[in-house]
């Protein structure tokens, strides 16, 4: 004979599990609107002479894109905002809103970024590094 024990934690977290999922269906229209900005980094490569990074800023403005090279790594911020306001007869409204954004990619320890080269075209950074010019090997003798 084979009996069926109920867990009852086990029925309380599928309860939990469907509880989210009706929530989650009931209030997803409410935030639809929301605008998010979640860019990435759309290449990273090395050629013989450079390294290229792009990231996909899709609406930023130019004014909002504050980039910063080191020997290191290559940082992008991105701070967007925006204000809507709107009147009749019957209502008014104003919405305001902000979304950020940060990446930070490491870059080989041969780079020059002094002489870094970016360009923004149609949502798309593009950023050149060029490599330094790696200096002759030495022998050194072991004593």
């Amino acid at each position: 004979m084979s009996w069926d024990i109920i867990d009852p934690f086990k029925q309380m977290e599928n309860m939990h599990r469907e509880m989210d999922k009706m929530f989650a269906r009931a209030f997803k229209p409410l935030f639809a609107k929301k605008q998010e900005f979640r860019p990435a980094v759309a290449d990273c490569y090395e050629t013989e002479n450079s390294v290229i990074t792009c990231f996909e800023l899709p609406g930023a403005d130019k004014k909002d894109i504050e980039l910063s090279v080191t020997d290191n790594h290559v940082e992008v911020k991105v701070e967007k905002s925006f204000e809507k306001k709107h009147k009749d007869k019957k209502a008014s409204y104003f919405e305001t809103g902000s979304s950020s954004f940060y990446r930070r990619v490491p870059l080989p320890a041969n780079v020059d970024a002094d002489k870094t080269k970016a360009t923004y075209k149609k949502g798309v950074l593009r950023v050149e590094v060029p490599k330094k010019e790696l200096k002759d090997k030495r022998k050194i003798e072991i004593e």
